[in-house]
């Protein structure tokens, strides 16, 4: 594959740098910006371009948070041609003017050095989280009637987890192992490895279905064969990883948002705190640690006051 430009100078790279920092673009995202407009081949088809098959895995080597994010750099740097698409993402394709010439019909940006346009390009929706438990009502997502493309698409993927999910037999066959996995393998609660299953399917699967063109196409039983086929495959693997990752992080967070409400939590008197699910009142012990307080003592006098339990009285440490 042979690069349409095969020299950039100083003073373009230097101007276009420029411009991506007055559209507020963190010097993180220049860089691998700066990494797909040199051109990143691997990722490239015959044509030069980033397909949307691509989307996912470009985005895990930019350490993107997902395709999502790396969609909406690209549209905001103005610097890469833009093949509108009829699925989640808007475009089915981008490509640096490096590497390919810019098409008559492409009017998403300037050859470089860039031109920003008199309007930004707006952020992409994230959508509302489908919970693949409880099917979303997505009439008051509609304008007038009607749903566009890419609403289909994205519902259809929806529908299609949704569909796994009333069927005891395909509910066993992949939801199940895969719940199976995130708990033997990370020593999960059921609960926790279900969440990591929830992620996995709505931030990961559905926007990844519902970017594929030929999805629409396909009929349930295809769709089976392809998540299947898929969930082995090296990507699927990325996204259980994935998946995994972002469900650990988020137990992390929810044991410290957990443990920040406990300690702003001093309904008797600012000496104790009680734990809003339990009901337990606590103080703390510089010897031993977290002490329960019963319910029927009376408020902690002090700072310095410990619970006798011989006497049924607050004394002095």
């Amino acid at each position: 594959m042979k690069a349409h430009k095969t020299t950039l100078s100083v003073r373009e790279l230097q101007k276009t740098i420029g411009q991506w920092k007055s559209r507020k673009i963190t010097d993180s995202t220049i860089a691998k910006l700066l990494e797909l407009m040199l051109g990143m081949t691997a990722y490239m088809n015959e044509d030069a371009v980033y397909p949307v098959e691509n989307f996912y895995d470009i985005s895990k080597a930019l350490k993107f948070k997902n395709a999502r994010y790396l969609v909406e750099a690209v549209r905001l740097s103005g610097a890469f041609g833009i093949v509108p698409g009829d699925n989640v993402y808007g475009m089915s394709s981008f490509y640096s003017y490096l590497w390919k010439e810019k098409e008559k019909t492409d009017d998403s940006a300037e050859t470089l050095p860039v031109t920003l346009p008199v309007t930004l390009p707006v952020k992409l929706p994230q959508g509302d989280i489908y919970n693949i438990y409880t099917i979303q009502d997505n009439k008051n997502n509609t304008s007038s009637g009607r749903i566009s493309s890419a609403e289909k698409s994205l519902e259809a993927a929806r529908n299609f987890f949704h569909l796994i999910n009333k069927n005891p037999m395909d509910k066993m066959r992949i939801f199940t192992p895969l719940i199976d996995g995130f708990q033997q393998k990370e020593g999960l609660a059921r609960e926790d490895a279900c969440a990591n299953l929830v992620y996995l399917v709505n931030e990961l699967l559905v926007p990844y279905f519902a970017s594929q063109e030929r999805f629409m196409k396909s009929t349930h039983v295809g769709r089976l064969c392809w998540l299947s086929n898929l969930l082995k495959s090296a990507g699927g693997l990325r996204m259980l990883k994935d998946a995994t990752d972002a469900g650990r992080r988020q137990r992390v967070q929810n044991l410290a948002d957990m443990r920040s409400e406990q300690r702003n939590n001093h309904p008797l008197c600012e000496f104790e705190w009680t734990d809003k699910e339990s009901g337990l009142r606590f103080y703390d012990d510089p010897l031993e640690g977290m002490v329960n307080i019963p319910d029927n003592a009376p408020p902690r006098p002090g700072a310095g006051a410990e619970w006798n339990v011989l006497s049924g009285k607050w004394g002095e440490l």
